[in-house]
């Protein structure tokens, strides 16, 4: 269990009771609404590369982050830039057409 959270003087329970909530809906709603600190620093790192790297994609990104010590997944990296609207400037195939254009 956590440890009850108090507001001043008054606790969560008591604070419940007034306004005729229940503790675990209050809890479940403070945390959805809380964001979390580990997900604000990997959005963080996230959009400083997508920055910096304007032609790495997510994968990359990933590779990155996980070479800078961050736990994460090429997934959730996806899931966040789409939520950012981050997108390479890279297009798909692109180093295709080039090679193509080096031989014909």
């Amino acid at each position: 269990m956590t440890a009850p959270l108090s507001q001043g003087t008054l606790t969560v329970q008591r604070m419940c009771a007034l306004t005729g909530v229940s503790r675990a809906g209050y809890y479940r709603h403070w945390a959805a609404s809380a964001p979390r600190q580990e997900e604000t620093a990997v959005r963080d790192a996230i959009q400083r590369l997508a920055l910096a790297h304007v032609h790495y994609g997510y994968r990359r990104i990933a590779a990155e982050l996980r070479r800078a010590g961050l736990v994460v997944n090429h997934k959730r990296v996806l899931n966040l830039m789409r939520q950012d609207n981050l997108r390479s400037r890279g297009t798909a195939g692109g180093w295709c057409r080039i090679w193509r254009a080096a031989w014909s």
